[in-house]
């Protein structure tokens, strides 16, 4: 009876080392758009190389087997195997619907959930308006069938015809201190082998190509090391002597303090628009799909430029950069706490110190999105626009008014205005799952999604133009950040983070101009304010790209690594791996630490904050 068990024992781990294993497949399977060139030697090497993340959960899941079994043991004097079995029927459901919901959330994302992903399920409706309808069928249908397909599978492999073993003290004094040297052997599976450092994520990265480390690197165990290590807002970055990282710092935003001004407007009204996921990739002149005509029209009656990177990968971090020039940290934004986003200095403030009138801003969607509503109450936005101030009928199914009544409502907004104004408008229809009011244009729905919201910025400014509100007004048209898409960029590539930046309107002295100095979504503040001759203190963070002697250089970041982008020097840290999984073309010593610099001084800015 006791071989019996311990059959039982060794058949369990052999299910969960397919179970992780038949999910590693079918993540591979779904996310095929992201294989590009991946050979078929390292897909199948990320099965093996994955195994040691698998087998360090099937540790912790026996463990709790061997706590079960000492437990009934010294209680009941019995081996038993039918609580064993429905803790694992009930682990089988809750790890399916993680590892699936990770499967498909890489397809949008290109990573794994980890922490600040989890923090969506806060809200699960925000989850659930990045699927279409046959996504969210597809998803709970397969949720159920492969529920039940493993279910199935535990009962015909592993369970045992007799759920109860009796012992007698005899046994029980043998078989305690098996159990319990069976319990010490799983921290070696748990730790990942013998040697001084645990396991970490850095064990799935065996390869160049990342995809093939991502089919490697296990989901649940990647999403509990990020659990485990989730109060980021202490974390302190630190690689080298404050005061060096501070001086690479300063080197890096040297600035001469002449710039030519390319304003014919003394006091121009401006209007930022914020396209969402407008990545340069859909972008003509800089390289993109020929996918948004009216944005490329617009790029010869201003400035473009054309090496302009997102601080990060995410909304609510764009917004902190393009409103408070401010760079969020690697692991969380700030604008998760009030309490230090009220410290930061704000665009629409600035303007409002400067006399302007109206200071406005309107996003079609739910302001209650990742702390929207009290980070644009302390920016200093005296009204805002919202979902609620439209009609229900002018709503997707999913996030809310579609551009096209957005676009219009800043048009009129703009005619009844008293100058000078300023006015911050978020896009949302191009945002996943690209519901919009057109018919399909292009077979990839972004690409659709794109076309339409640049439909309606053409309509837009024909209207503008119509109405003479062109004139005096500048225009800036930015995104909140890139996207993968079609093509399947990933997060150690520059192309994942390149978006536009257009100046444009009346109130230009500049036409037809591309500005090729590299630069941040963190420069727009300081840059604008400069050019409308406004107080630009209070912006470590944010550089004047007109200025004549300032170094062009990109920072961004996502969960937990950085990349650094000045002229042809491109570098890729991932902190959790604690070494650079991209570094081109570094030509000193200097240029190795400019990343970790930057890093360095942002999070003393932040832990002061």
């Amino acid at each position: 009876m006791v071989k019996q068990f311990y059959i039982f024992w060794s058949k369990t781990i052999l299910f969960w080392i397919l179970f992780f294993a038949l999910h590693r497949l079918i993540f591979i399977g779904f996310n095929a758009d992201f294989i590009k060139d991946t050979t078929i030697k390292n897909l199948f090497q990320s099965f093996i190389y994955g195994g040691r993340m698998d087998i360090s959960i099937i540790g912790y899941l026996m463990m709790l087997v061997v706590l079960g079994q000492i437990i009934s043991i010294v209680t009941l004097r019995q081996f038993s195997t039918r609580l064993i079995s429905w803790i694992t029927f009930g682990l089988i459901v809750v790890f399916t619907g993680l590892l699936l919901g990770d499967t498909y959330l890489f397809s949008f994302w290109g990573r794994h959930i980890d922490a600040e992903a989890m923090s969506f399920l806060k809200d699960p409706k925000v989850v659930l308006w990045s699927l279409e309808w046959h996504q969210s069928i597809g998803f709970f249908v397969s949720f159920v069938l492969i529920n039940g397909l493993f279910i199935l599978g535990y009962k015909k492999l592993v369970n045992p015809t007799v759920t109860r073993y009796k012992l007698n003290w005899k046994l029980i004094g043998i078989q305690l201190p098996i159990l319990l040297f069976l319990g010490g052997l799983l921290i070696i599976p748990i730790r990942g082998g013998v040697g001084v450092a645990p396991l970490n994520t850095g064990a799935a990265y065996f390869s160049s190509q990342r995809f093939a480390n991502q089919s490697a690197l296990n989901p649940i165990w990647n999403l509990m090391y990020s659990l485990k290590k989730i109060d980021a807002t202490q974390k302190h970055y630190h690689f080298m002597e404050d005061e060096k990282a501070e001086k690479i710092f300063s080197d890096l935003k040297k600035e001469s303090g002449h710039y030519p001004s390319v304003l014919a407007v003394e006091k121009p009204n401006v209007v930022v628009i914020l396209l969402e996921s407008f990545a340069a990739h859909v972008i003509e002149p800089l390289g993109g799909h020929a996918v948004s005509p009216n944005f490329t029209k617009l790029c010869k009656e201003g400035i473009l430029f054309s090496n302009y990177y997102s601080a990060s990968s995410r909304s609510d971090k764009g917004l902190v950069a393009a409103i408070a020039g401010y760079q969020v940290m690697p692991t969380y934004s700030i604008i998760r706490m009030p309490d230090k986003t009220e410290t930061l200095s704000f665009l629409p403030k600035q303007f409002e110190e400067a006399g302007y009138n109206d200071i406005m801003y309107m996003y079609g969607g739910d302001m209650g999105f990742k702390n929207m509503n009290s980070f644009v109450l302390q920016a200093g936005f005296k009204r805002t626009i919202t979902m609620s101030d439209f009609p229900s009928d002018y709503q997707g199914e999913k996030w809310g008014v579609h551009d096209q009544y957005t676009f219009d409502r800043l048009a009129d907004e703009m005619q009844s205005a008293t100058a000078p104004y300023f006015y911050f408008y978020f896009t949302l229809s191009s945002h996943e799952p690209f519901d919009v009011p057109m018919v399909q244009m292009f077979e990839d729905k972004y690409h659709n999604s794109v076309a339409y919201t640049d439909k309606c910025l053409g309509d837009f400014f024909d209207k503008v133009k119509k109405n003479g509100l062109w004139n005096n007004t500048l225009f800036i048209l930015m995104a909140d950040h890139s996207t993968p898409g079609p093509e399947r960029f990933t997060d150690d590539t520059k192309e994942r983070f390149h978006i536009p930046m257009l100046w444009t309107g009346g109130a230009l002295a500049v036409k037809d101009t591309i500005i090729n100095k590299v630069g941040s979504q963190t420069d727009m503040a300081r840059t604008l304010l400069t050019q409308c001759g406004i107080n630009d203190d209070g912006f470590p963070f944010s550089k004047n790209l007109f200025d004549e002697e300032v170094n062009g250089f990109a920072f961004f970041d996502y969960p937990d690594a950085m990349g650094f982008i000045q002229d042809s020097l491109y570098q890729v840290y991932d902190n959790r791996m604690r070494r650079f999984i991209r570094m081109e073309n570094a030509q000193n010593s200097v240029d190795s630490l400019k990343a970790k610099a930057y890093l360095q001084v942002l999070s003393l800015d932040h832990k002061s904050r």
